[in-house]
């Protein structure tokens, strides 16, 4: 049986054409769930290191009091939109480089508030 994590990450997949992954970690980078077509070994990897992204960026702002509310990253070939969740949870996004970055933030959004009910 699927765990409700799983559902949740495989419907924001399902949500936004070229999207490639999704998942969810806690603020020492475990992988709590994770979906989509990378790898096991370097999803999990690519989860620890948006997280170390997030938290090193929330450090730097925090001196002028406004940490980011989300984070796109975008590279040759993919976007990654890192969003922050509570208690140091994060969900991280993976995106072909043509996938629509506004409805990715909305559904990832959406997203977000599901899993933060639950956290």
């Amino acid at each position: 049986m699927a765990s409700s994590y799983l559902t949740i990450l495989e419907q924001l997949l399902k949500s936004v054409k070229g999207s490639l992954a999704s998942g969810f970690a806690d603020y020492e980078g475990e992988t709590v769930e994770m979906a989509g077509s990378l790898d096991d070994y370097p999803h999990r990897l690519h989860l620890a290191y948006q997280g170390i992204i997030l938290h090193k960026l929330q450090q730097v702002h925090s001196t002028c009091g406004e940490a980011p509310s989300r984070i796109t990253l975008t590279f040759q070939n993919r976007h990654v939109v890192i969003q922050p969740l509570k208690s140091g949870y994060y969900l991280v996004l993976t995106l072909e480089r043509g996938a629509n970055l506004y409805k990715a933030g909305r559904n990832l959004e959406r997203t977000a508030q599901e899993l933060n009910r639950d956290i």
